[in-house]
């Protein structure tokens, strides 16, 4: 009897204990956020993912009664940045709006501090993004075809076209050494520090040609100042339907799009996490914020924790494979 009663004393308790923990919880989803939040960027500012990024953080702090902060962390490939929040704590009051970097750096670098999925719990993705290889608009190439059969002349002469990038090592970078890959063609590659020198140039004829957001290059497409050859996407963009993709044009592998999100420390309370995720997603689905963001070729996803956990995995899978192929390094 002795037994039996210590017995059913014991389960009493570990209900108590789980029934506390379940109560814990929820309580720490409710009472989160008591105090300010940081996003932390392991970019420059004035770019696309800043731009999404302070939308969606002022947003946030109207909903949660709490300053939502964007810092700037940038350098090294965005290793800085990223180690940082990694080395937070993981309590949901430092996050990290990043892009595809995170998935790329580890096939770039010799060796990152981080691991994007040990030391990372994703929260959402934002948005997936749209590229496009411009030139200017008096350029003789009129289609991407053209473009292919232009650079082939050009190496036969000696004189390799080129294309510009915002920066070495980068998403914009790995498009074009797949594009000379893929075509069989020489393009001299031109780094810059970011998308609007890259696109100035481009307009002022020091570069043949450039590979740059629908985001950026809008504005001066619609002035008639820069022409959209190709896109790369496994499927046309709404904002630029004409615009073919390059796998149109037989050139493979340039398929695999960019994209914007935000992730905490490994060991965020999932609670929090999809505290988070949730209410970033409502923001996303607003018919204002829709409509800004599409019309900078951006378009929103709102992936939430579990489904942006398997994009990464595979997406980490993408890009590794590719970076292999094409043979591009980072500078360090």
């Amino acid at each position: 009897m002795n037994h039996q009663r210590s017995t059913l004393i014991r389960a009493l308790l570990a209900l108590a204990i789980a029934g506390s923990g379940t109560h814990a919880l929820a309580q720490t989803a409710n009472a989160w956020p008591t105090k300010p939040v940081k996003i932390i960027m392991p970019s420059l500012p004035a770019g696309s993912p800043d731009r999404v990024t302070r939308m969606v953080a002022e947003k946030l702090a109207i909903r949660w009664g709490q300053p939502v902060t964007v810092e700037y962390k940038p350098g090294a490939t965005t290793v800085i940045g990223t180690d940082f929040v990694a080395r937070s704590p993981a309590d949901g009051y430092t996050l990290l709006s990043t892009f595809t970097s995170l998935v790329q750096a580890p096939a770039l670098l010799p060796k990152v501090p981080w691991d994007p999925e040990r030391d990372f719990t994703p929260i959402v993705q934002f948005i997936r993004s749209e590229v496009v290889l411009l030139v200017r608009s008096d350029s003789p190439y009129k289609s991407i075809t053209e473009f292919i059969q232009g650079a082939k002349t050009a190496k036969a002469s000696g004189a390799p076209l080129n294309y510009a990038s915002f920066g070495n090592a980068s998403s914009f970078h790995i498009y074009g050494e797949t594009l000379k890959r893929g075509a069989g063609i020489d393009l001299t590659h031109i780094p810059y520090k970011g998308e609007s020198a890259s696109i100035v140039d481009l307009m002022g004829g020091q570069v043949v040609s450039s590979f740059n957001s629908i985001g950026t290059a809008m504005p001066h497409i619609k002035s008639g100042r820069v022409r959209a050859l190709a896109l790369v996407g496994a499927v046309r963009s709404k904002v630029l339907p004409e615009v073919p993709t390059f796998g149109e044009a037989g050139v493979a592998k340039m398929d695999t799009s960019g994209w914007f999100g935000m992730l905490a420390p490994a060991g965020t309370p999932r609670s929090i996490v999809d505290k988070i995720a949730a209410d970033s997603a409502q923001i996303l689905a607003l018919p204002e914020v829709m409509e800004a963001l599409r019309g900078q070729g951006l378009e929103p996803t709102g992936l939430g924790p579990d489904a942006f956990a398997r994009f990464l995995r595979e997406d980490l899978m993408r890009w590794r494979t590719l970076i292999q192929e094409v043979g591009v390094k980072a500078d360090s």
